[in-house]
């Protein structure tokens, strides 16, 4: 490592020297009174210059010399207004002198580490790869910084209390939100939580605290406290962690609906990080945070164990609630037909992904269709227009349950198996397709008809299309969010009408939100819409 330094100060002029000799690295000392060291570390070959700030310095030359060399910035400040102006100036590090040698040294160290893995434009002007290095260290969703960004400031937070607070919060539906909805909308519902966590810790957090993320892009959430840590019970986890959750839930239900909400699940752990000067504050941070993170899983398994219970009585006793989304003619608006879907009834079951997925864990998949499906047709027969259509969602695995597979429709009150579609929504993957597709001729021979669900996402590809020859391709939200100004998706939609009329199928727009989507797929001839646009799920018109 080759080291330019613009120092004054001769205490830390040695302390440089020293921390050089600790990394086997050559140290280059400049005029002090050089203002522009673009030069000077060109000749030098500079890995990292290290920069002690004059009075009223700016930092941003000195960044700027540093980025169009690929070289890494430590600055050298004499107060904490200075090291916060570093900051913001985006310093790679920055040290508040006096310092000792070691800890000049890890600085030195770690930010030509960051060099070497940023992006390093030669050019000045290439202010492109500035902000793509700034992003690879900040969250795009929330603004938050990652915590590599943050060591420092812990750093100074451990020398002067010794023993800092860690906390880990795992958001654990979020996922569900990127399958069902797309990576963009999860995005938005992040950035959301992330504010409703900033409001919550602003509010109760007496003590100087810190949010930040493991790595941009992630989606759970670090809170970094200067709050001794204290024995705390397993009980008064989980209060902070459904206080916070109900605040989170209810700014992600004012801001995008009661079904974004309902996946905001919160599980925290707790970590302490203790100062210990023989060991590198990155790995005393980083194991405080895997400590935090198998903790909030710990409460995790916990939880879903007491869900699978919550199940097992939710389907003693029935406890679901079926609401029906209408399905319209693009063409008319009249009302083509309802699309069932489930609510569970007991607290942290009533999202369907949530239903679905602890079902799955508990291998109860087979028990909860077998009553979703009943309710779903007892609910609907008498509001059921002749000429409108029953959509069920049936998973893949349902046609494996004997209960299913050998159904006699009118034992299940449906006297009229045309007017019955079926949903393949494939919550795993099809893997063979050849037994599946005997499975569909048996119930075609009864009379019901086929959807393929989510078309465009997931496992639900051309593939499953090509395989399935629905009745239906539901094109799923991620491919009708925004429609009207995105061509790219106009083009595959008209190409996937112009697909499903050559194999006398019909194409369903599933997520219309807004009249300009609508009038849009109108327009490129999709056939059915569903979406908030015409009732909201949930709503009292919509419930049984």
């Amino acid at each position: 490592m080759r080291i330019l330094a613009r120092v004054r100060d001769a205490a830390a002029r040695r302390a440089v020297a020293d921390a050089a000799a600790l990394l086997a690295a050559e140290v280059v000392h400049a005029d002090p009174e050089t203002r522009d060291l673009a030069a000077q570390a060109r000749a030098a070959n500079a890995d990292v210059i290290f920069v002690e700030l004059r009075e009223g310095e700016e930092v941003a030359p000195h960044r700027d010399s540093a980025r169009a060399l690929g070289a890494g910035l430590v600055v050298a400040c004499h107060s904490r207004e200075e090291c916060t102006d570093a900051a913001l100036g985006h310093a790679d590090e920055w040290v508040l002198l006096p310092a000792p040698a070691d800890r000049i040294a890890l600085r030195l160290a770690v930010a030509a580490e960051r060099a070497r893995a940023a992006p390093s434009p030669r050019d000045d002007g290439d202010a492109a790869e500035r902000v793509r290095y700034h992003e690879a260290l900040h969250d795009a969703a929330t603004g938050l910084p990652s915590l590599p960004v943050l060591l420092p400031r812990i750093e100074e937070w451990l020398e002067a209390d010794h023993e800092l607070t860690l906390r880990y919060l795992h958001f654990v539906w979020f996922e569900q939100i990127e399958r069902t909805y797309g990576a963009e909308r999860l995005d938005e519902v992040i950035g959301t939580a992330a504010d409703a966590v900033r409001e919550f810790f602003a509010r109760e957090q007496a003590r100087e605290h810190v949010l930040t993320m493991d790595r941009a892009g992630d989606e759970d959430f670090i809170l970094i406290a200067r709050a001794p840590p204290h024995q705390e019970r397993a009980a008064d986890t989980a209060a902070l962690s459904h206080r916070i959750e109900r605040l989170v839930r209810e700014r992600i239900a004012e801001k995008h609906g009661p079904e974004f909400a309902a996946l905001a699940g919160l599980y925290i752990g707790t970590a302490a990080i203790a100062r210990d000067p023989k060991i590198r504050i990155e790995r005393l941070v980083y194991r405080a945070v895997r400590d935090a993170a198998r903790a909030a899983l710990n409460v995790e398994q916990w939880e879903r164990e007491q869900k699978a219970e919550r199940l097992r009585a939710m389907l003693r006793e029935g406890a679901v609630r079926i609401v029906y989304h209408p399905i319209v003619v693009t063409e008319t608006e009249e009302i083509y037909g309802y699309e069932a879907l489930a609510r569970g009834e007991f607290p942290g079951l009533r999202s369907p992904e949530v239903l679905f997925q602890i079902a799955q864990e508990a291998n109860l998949v087979w028990e909860l269709g077998r009553l979703l499906r009943r309710k779903a047709v007892d609910e609907i027969r008498d509001r059921l227009a002749p000429d409108q259509y029953l959509f069920l969602n049936v998973d893949p695995h349902d046609f494996e349950d004997p209960a299913f597979r050998d159904m006699n429709p009118e034992s299940m009150g449906i006297p009229d198996p045309t007017h019955v579609v079926l949903e393949i929504t494939e919550r795993v993957a099809i893997t063979d397709y050849h037994r599946f597709r005997e499975h569909l001729a048996a119930f075609r021979a009864l009379g019901f008809r086929f959807a393929v669900d989510d078309a465009g996402s997931g496992y639900a590809g051309l593939g499953s299309i090509a395989n399935l020859a629905p009745d239906y391709i539901k094109l799923d939200i991620s491919l009708i969010a925004d429609i009207d100004t995105n061509f790219l998706k106009q083009n595959l939609v008209e190409t996937m009408v112009n697909f499903a009329e050559g194999q006398g199928a019909r194409v369903v727009a599933e997520g219309v939100e807004r009249p300009e989507e609508f009038e849009t797929i109108r327009e490129l001839g999709v056939h059915l819409a569903q979406g908030f646009l015409f009732e909201r799920p949930g709503s009292a018109s919509a419930a049984a």
